[in-house]
């Protein structure tokens, strides 16, 4: 039974955001969204500059969960495109396929570097079922699995970019979550066990669905669908506080260049950054839960665009595993659709940096992020001589990844049972809940918490894994969306 909720104010319009705005539209409620960015499709926003159209890095859309599939394509109708997964680690100089294939990986490593790959993964299996060991971290999952080369090689240097901490810090929640499935010989021999076997494993998925004008197509389309009288966007309008009483939010605060508004809902959905609900109370949480909230911390993400004329790399995107250089992962969208550029001689590239508010490379102009990526990809031999960069600009994201820390849980249940008091509200979505996750992830939780209230149903979105699935089966969708 529905219930009689009518006025919905939701903070973000990124993947969470506007899913559950689609969901509660459909059941004719009055939405009021507020980002604020200039933008919608939070990082999973697509810009275009000049005759080229970059996302701000490489999104793929893969899920598991049938229903979520089905409403993504739903929206996307005919701009829907199956893209063939092509992506390679450049590690000392040299390109090796993702998954690592057995006799490339032989021969660019070497004879004797392969035997310790080897000599150490079967070391790994005498610790994790002989001995029984257990890990307790990120570095302790990936050796358990894979052995301290592979690791040393393949897992260690990346990581550690992303995270800006050390393997020993990261807790192994997030190699289990995003490495779910994958084995050593998954990762070795998947190309040629994987026609014999019919378990698809997440991460070494072969295609993948991609908007045919870029990821943020998809979201633009979900509000040239809904935007309406009943349903309506703000941009450039920041959240500034959340009053609230006895667990209830009474009203809250946004500020725009006209000033500030508040605003009284029935209901309230956040997907901004889970610590900054917490610091936008008014009045302010009991001490353990401000304490709790201080010890979460989210990484930021630069995004360097660059316009480059020239014959480049086939790939989708390449990890980049060299530890002399800064960049982390390099995307190429005419590889993703052909739309993305006006010609193929002209590739849309994206080199990409992870960083804390304070680090230098945060704080650099964008003339000097611009020359380091060209720099770094002449470097890395990425672009030859004859590549020549016509164009670049830079997109900067504060708080885009959160980090998952050993001992991070133990905070985010604190806050999330205290969070859970309140009667009128939900976080949502990967910065909302804190959760590194996916599109399809973050779509669920949107519209699975958009039912809850809206059907009086009983989903608990916190059991949503990063395969978009509820942990106890599929969730069904209603068929009209």
């Amino acid at each position: 039974m529905e219930n009689n909720k009518k006025k919905f104010t939701i903070i973000g319009a990124g993947p969470s955001g506007l899913a559950c705005a689609y969901t509660l539209s459909q059941y004719g409620r009055e939405i009021k969204i507020f980002e604020k960015s200039a933008s919608i499709g939070g990082l999973a926003k697509t810009l275009k500059h000049g005759d080229c159209m970059y996302d701000i890095g490489p999104h793929r859309f893969f899920t598991l969960n049938k229903e979520i599939e089905k409403f993504y394509l739903k929206i996307l109708s005919k701009d829907a495109i199956e893209v063939k997964r092509f992506t390679r680690i450049l590690f000392k100089g040299e390109l090796f396929s993702y998954p690592l294939t057995p006799f490339s990986t032989i021969i660019k490593l070497g004879f004797l570097d392969s035997i310790k790959i080897l000599k150490d993964y079967f070391i790994s299996i005498y610790n994790k079922k002989i001995l029984g060991k257990k890990p307790h971290n990120f570095e302790d999952w990936i050796i358990l699995n894979f052995g301290r080369e592979l690791y040393r090689k393949f897992f260690k240097t990346y990581t550690e970019k992303v995270w800006g901490i050390d393997c020993k810090n990261i807790s192994k929640d997030w190699a289990a979550q995003r490495i779910k499935n994958l084995s050593f010989l998954n990762a070795i021999f998947s190309p040629i066990i994987k026609k014999f076997k019919k378990k698809k494993v997440k991460t070494l998925v072969d295609q993948f669905w991609y908007p045919k004008y870029g990821a943020g197509s998809f979201y633009e389309k979900i509000k040239k669908n809904i935007e309406s009288d009943k349903v309506k966007f703000f941009l450039e309008n920041s959240l500034e506080k959340i009053y609230h009483e006895n667990f209830n939010i009474t009203s809250i605060k946004v500020k725009n260049s006209d000033g500030t508004n508040n605003l009284v809902s029935d209901f309230y959905f956040f997907s901004c950054p889970f610590t900054e609900v917490l610091e936008k109370m008014e009045p302010k949480p009991p001490t353990d839960i401000v304490n709790a909230c201080n010890k979460l911390n989210y990484r930021n993400h630069i995004s360097v665009k660059l316009e480059v004329h020239g014959d480049l790399f086939k790939d989708n995107w390449i990890y980049i595993h060299d530890p002399n250089l800064r960049m982390a992962r390099v995307a190429n969208y005419i590889n993703f659709s052909k739309e993305m550029s006006p010609n193929g001689k002209v590739n849309p590239i994206t080199v990409e940096y992870f960083c804390f508010e304070n680090d230098e490379i945060w704080n650099s102009n964008d003339e000097e992020l611009i020359k380091l990526a060209e720099n770094e990809m002449r470097i890395a031999k990425l672009f030859t001589n004859e590549d020549v960069v016509k164009k670049g600009f830079v997109e900067r994201s504060r708080k885009a990844y959160p980090i998952i820390e050993m001992g991070y849980d133990e905070e985010v249940d604190k806050i999330r049972n205290y969070l859970s008091k309140f009667q009128n509200f939900n976080v949502i979505g990967r910065s909302g809940m804190f959760k590194y996750n996916n599109q399809d992830h973050a779509m669920a939780t949107g519209i699975y918490a958009a039912k809850n209230i809206i059907l009086g149903t009983n989903t608990d979105i916190w059991k949503i894994n990063s395969d978009g699935l509820y942990q106890e089966g599929d969730i069904k969708l209603e068929e009209k969306l």
